[in-house]
């Protein structure tokens, strides 16, 4: 008659393969966990790729505060106007978010940071009209490039909404006694565009280059 024997080294291996398989499934189930909400996850909002270009107006005129800096849209991808800041020496020009006018309520301007150094007093001229509506009391358009009543026809400011290619910003100091010199050659110019989760720098020059340049973000 037959006996049926069962070795020590049968009784030993069962155990260590219900172990190992336990232990493998407890890694595959921890690993899906950790990779499967970064598949789910929506990929960055990337930057936006446009052409910012500059030109210099009125410098070395022989004028102490008329100094003037276009900056033109000039191709790529249309801009948020809420997502734009123009910085000059460190100081807001432009801000998307805000409508800036110190001396009237009653004519607000569209991202135009006129009060720069925070005194009460405009530094910088506004536009006669935005989109076709006046924000600059009659009479005051007349004169000179940077005239001391503070607005100018000469300023531009097509970036009210979005921003795309062709639009322009016009920078225009305040030729006045009590206003800040805020185009002053070897400030730096940067235009910044925030998204959700970014900041970015669109273009930057330096004021008083005396040349035209145009900035292509990658």
């Amino acid at each position: 008659m037959n006996t049926l024997e069962s070795s020590d080294d049968d009784a030993a291996t069962s155990p260590i393969a219900v172990v190992l398989m336990v232990g493998l499934v407890f890694v595959t189930v921890v690993t899906v966990a950790v990779y499967v909400p970064q598949f789910l996850q929506e990929p960055p909002e990337p930057a936006p790729s446009a052409r910012i270009t500059f030109e210099e107006a009125n410098f070395g005129d022989g004028v102490a505060k008329n100094d003037t800096l276009v900056i033109t849209h000039d191709g790529g991808s249309e801009l948020d106007r809420d997502r734009l800041t123009v910085l000059v020496g460190g100081e807001t020009v432009y801000n998307g978010t805000e409508d800036s006018e110190s001396s009237s309520s009653t004519f607000d301007v569209p991202g135009l940071v006129v009060e720069v150094d925070d005194d009460g007093f405009n530094d910088l001229n506004k536009p006669c009209r935005v989109d076709g509506e006046r924000v600059s009391p009659v009479g005051t358009c007349g004169g000179p490039p940077g005239d001391s009543n503070g607005s100018d026809s000469g300023v531009v400011l097509e970036w009210a909404e979005n921003v795309s290619a062709g639009q322009r910003l016009v920078i225009q100091e305040r030729n006045a006694g009590q206003a800040y010199d805020v185009l002053q050659p070897g400030e730096p110019v940067t235009v910044i565009y925030r998204g959700d989760d970014f900041t970015a720098v669109l273009a930057e020059t330096t004021v008083g280059t005396g040349l035209n340049r145009t900035v292509v973000t990658p």
